[in-house]
């Protein structure tokens, strides 16, 4: 994951140009144009470095070590992924548009030496563009020949975010021999959620190669750290499997950058209308009922995965599918704007195009087991038969404590009568009569805790919506 803290260090770079510019109405205007919020929120580069490396950070953004750290990297085949490659391209681009239009800024020209360093550094990282296959002497020869055009594209045309797909365009003809960078980039907004502000992360991206059936044989959670180890490193079970509304339990812990590593207790519903097989949803949300089985650093995490057959035939069966997803996700600790820029460069948001685009039309050769089926699991049985004891997380003794604590702690000290409702619920056998009963019986503040719960977690949400930030 080294790669992602050297592409963060590039973008880096136009913060510090915001930075040093001190209100520089230009510069400002330039790096806000291609990075929108960012002339506001100057200083998160700052921020996110000292957030996560502490002592070790990299306060002052090198971009010459950073490029010159990718191209080593791709010299020794350690290749990006193709949203890395995206998202560097992004970079690139952005910081010649920003030196063609002010170019009194910090930034080196870009029209150095090819034998310079910041030259090499740049001939080297628009090399790691390149698609997989070309051999390293390829990658650098046709990164040489089209940095001087592909870079006066950009400085002149990148004028705003949406103008990147030109750029992205130019780099396919050149650098990529034809062959499309069919990455995402992030589209951002922040909303507020539970009282967090809350970063939303769209995307929409299709593929004429993979098959809806192929996206449907990968995309339960529980196939994410096999499907994209880069940035899932464990999808554990929880117990029990499933909740009694039907949504599933996992227990996620993905790495953002080099050894940041979050932990967090997800649910999902998977769901496919059996007259509609041309579409498929896959719903998640943060799994409340065991709060403290994660790092708790992760306050909100919801969204969505929509996936739709795409071909003349409308078959699910056929190449030719599209996507759209939604993430929205609260980090504590870290500003909104901050937190765009981390889950963008860092893949978080837009992990599900790398992994269902990637891992769907070229599965790994020796996976670690049979991916798990898209409803997976149906029931506690599957559930068991195919995880090992060891990747359980501690469990709870009784189901009633598991469902008394997503109530409220004030609910917890009740007495034996509140243990019957729950146990009612979680038979399926509580009415709206015992619950009438009892809150009656409870009064006050306390009285709302259970019918805000049998509201939330038994009632579910249509597919495909509950992902959407409110």
């Amino acid at each position: 994951m080294a790669a992602v803290r050297d592409v963060l260090e590039i973008f880096g770079a136009l913060d510090r140009a915001v930075v040093d510019a001190d209100g520089d109405p230009e510069i400002s205007a330039a790096v806000e144009a291609v990075l929108p919020g960012s002339a506001t929120n100057a200083g998160w580069y700052s921020e996110l470095e000292t957030r996560i490396f502490g002592a070790e950070a990299r306060t002052e953004p090198d971009l010459v070590a950073a490029l010159s750290r990718i191209a080593g990297a791709d010299e020794r085949d350690d290749r990006l992924t193709p949203g890395q490659q995206t998202r560097l391209l992004y970079g690139i681009s952005a910081l010649a548009r920003l030196k063609r239009v002010a170019p009194r800024c910090s930034l080196p020209a870009f029209d150095e030496p090819d034998d310079s360093e910041f030259g090499a550094a740049l001939i080297g990282s628009l090399a790691a563009i390149a698609p997989t296959g070309a051999s390293l002497d390829d990658r650098r020869a046709r990164a040489a020949e089209a940095r001087g055009p592909l870079l006066h594209h950009a400085s002149n045309s990148f004028t705003r975010a949406g103008e990147f797909e030109a750029v992205r365009s130019r780099a396919t003809d050149t650098i990529r021999s034809g062959m499309t960078l069919t990455a995402p980039l992030c589209q951002t907004s922040v909303v507020t959620v539970d009282g967090h502000p809350s970063v939303i992360v769209d995307t929409k991206f299709s593929s004429q190669d993979v098959s809806l059936e192929q996206l449907k044989r990968i995309v339960n959670p529980f196939n994410w750290a096999d499907d994209y180890p880069e940035l899932f490193v464990r999808m554990q079970s929880q117990d029990p499997e499933i909740l009694p509304d039907g949504w599933r339990r996992v227990l996620e812990t993905v790495r953002l950058i080099e050894a940041m590593e979050l932990t967090t207790p997800l649910k999902f519903y998977p769901y496919q209308d059996p007259a509609r097989p041309w579409e498929a949803r896959l719903d998640y949300d943060l799994d409340e009922s065991r709060f403290d089985t994660g790092d708790k650093q992760v306050l909100v995490d919801r969204g969505f995965i929509n996936m739709a057959v795409r071909n003349n035939a409308n078959d699910p069966t056929q190449p030719g599918a599209r996507v759209a997803t939604r993430k929205v996700v609260h980090i504590q600790g870290i500003s909104p704007f901050a937190q765009a820029r981390l889950v963008c460069i860092g893949g978080y948001g837009t992990a599900s195009a790398d992994f269902l685009l990637g891992s769907a039309a070229n599965p790994p050769a020796n996976p670690p087991a049979d991916p798990r089926p898209f409803d997976f699991p149906q029931n506690e049985d599957q559930a068991d038969a195919y995880h090992d004891a060891d990747t359980h997380p501690p469990s709870v003794t009784h189901f009633a404590p598991a469902a008394v604590e997503a109530w409220t702690e004030t609910v917890q000290e009740l007495t034996n009568g509140y243990f019957d409702v729950a146990e009612k619920w979680l038979s399926g056998g509580l009415t709206l009569t015992d619950l009438a009963d009892y809150s009656g019986r409870v009064g006050g503040s306390i009285a709302a805790a259970p019918w805000n719960y049998l509201r939330a977690m038994t009632t579910p949400r249509p597919p495909g919506g509950s992902g959407g930030g409110r």
